[in-house]
């Protein structure tokens, strides 16, 4: 069965997913990548902004909660036309189908619509809260988030519970392996690991059980793990702001692949969404 082109990234908030689409636009612009813009879109106004901001040195802004865009990227890649729809949306809305169990039509329609999905998990954001899935779990009493310990869980439980959700939308069982929607989980800010880590071994020490869930349940052709540094540093002083602002966004950020340590050309992560 062929899949559609459409790609829905998934970014819980403060995964990164806003300025990623900020920096894969000042590719195109920059016509630096593989992936390169056929013609001007109809509106772009949403990641516009937020290149905008990163030009002159400020960090993007969250999406607001509620709101639900459409951006339809015509590109070319190895002489292919496609047309990339990014949905955009507030980070919120993923957090709410996990908290809450219930998500819109827009989410149903996302679901069913995109046979490619972009997965953004931020790993420098979890931290080792008391997990089930883990034999001989550190002490509770000893733990530096003692205070969360109680009410919370891993939060690999939520992107599996967002996973299995959004199948469920889109009436895909799991009694045999996903080969549609493809999967691509990107592990974001990368960055801020210093790591010499490839990204599946920072998935498996960060979200175990979430890897052993898409490694079950996903063919094996069918999803694929990747590292993503979209800003490269923080803009949290002046001289990173000047460097923003005399270099331009497009010549900062970069992917891990397994393969290669750092690849400076982002739009090769949609090159890779689109080929599996």
């Amino acid at each position: 069965m062929e899949t559609s082109n459409s790609i829905l990234i998934i970014g819980p908030p403060k995964s990164g997913k806003t300025t990623f689409q900020a920096q894969l636009w000042a590719r195109f612009l920059d016509k630096s990548g593989k992936v390169k813009l056929r013609k001007m879109p109809d509106n772009i106004t949403g990641i516009k902004n937020a290149y905008d901001r990163l030009a002159s040195g400020e960090e993007t802004n969250a999406t607001p909660a509620e709101e639900n865009l459409s951006v339809v990227i015509p590109v070319i890649l190895d002489d292919k036309e496609f047309d990339l729809e990014f949905k955009d949306y507030g980070g919120e809305q993923v957090r709410r189908i996990t908290q809450l169990m219930e998500f819109d039509k827009n989410w149903a329609d996302r679901a069913k619509s995109n046979d490619r999905w972009i997965l953004f998990i931020r790993p420098g954001e979890i931290y080792p809260i008391y997990d089930l899935s883990q034999a001989g779990s550190p002490n509770i009493d000893s733990s530096p988030n003692r205070d969360n310990v109680d009410t919370k869980l891993s939060e690999q439980y939520h992107f599996i519970e967002l996973l299995q959700a959004l199948l469920h939308a889109r009436n895909t069982g799991v009694k045999s392996r996903i080969s549609t929607p493809k999967l691509l989980v990107v592990m974001t800010c990368w960055d801020e690991l210093n790591t010499d880590l490839s990204p599946l071994e920072i998935l498996k020490e960060k979200v175990p059980l979430f890897n052993h869930f898409v490694e079950s349940i996903w063919d094996n052709e069918s999803y694929k793990i990747i590292g993503l540094s979209a800003q490269e540093f923080p803009l949290d002083n002046q001289e990173a702001k000047d460097k923003y602002l005399d270099e331009m966004p497009e010549s900062f950020g970069y992917i891990v692949l397994d393969d290669n340590p750092r690849q400076p050309d982002l739009t090769r992560l949609i090159e890779i969404a689109l080929d599996l």
